[in-house]
């Protein structure tokens, strides 16, 4: 598959009580089609959100649509993908 390749890693730092967690991170890779650093740079000025949660809505968006993209014949992504298509023109738009 073609796109750009990236690298996550999700740290959990402390539970909900607030402790604080020495726990090994989760690491993965994955490719999107869209340069999802970009997307947050354009995100985090387009709607009212502060940096923290453009950025996690950014990135998670991208994620799932690119999964749901390569699993297309998956029923459940197709029951969906008609409603995030809706979404992502409406987001297109502010």
């Amino acid at each position: 598959m073609k796109g750009h390749l990236y690298r996550f890693t999700i740290e959990h730092i402390e539970d909900k009580q607030g402790n604080s967690l020495a726990l090994s991170p989760l690491t993965f890779e994955a490719r999107n089609h869209d340069d999802i650093l970009n997307i947050v740079e354009v995100m985090k000025g387009k709607m009212a959100l502060d940096e923290t949660d453009a950025t996690a809505f950014a990135v998670g968006l991208k994620l799932f649509g690119e999964v749901m993209l390569k699993n297309s014949k998956n029923e459940l992504f197709k029951q969906f993908r008609p409603h995030l298509n809706n979404f992502m023109k409406e987001l297109k738009k502010t």
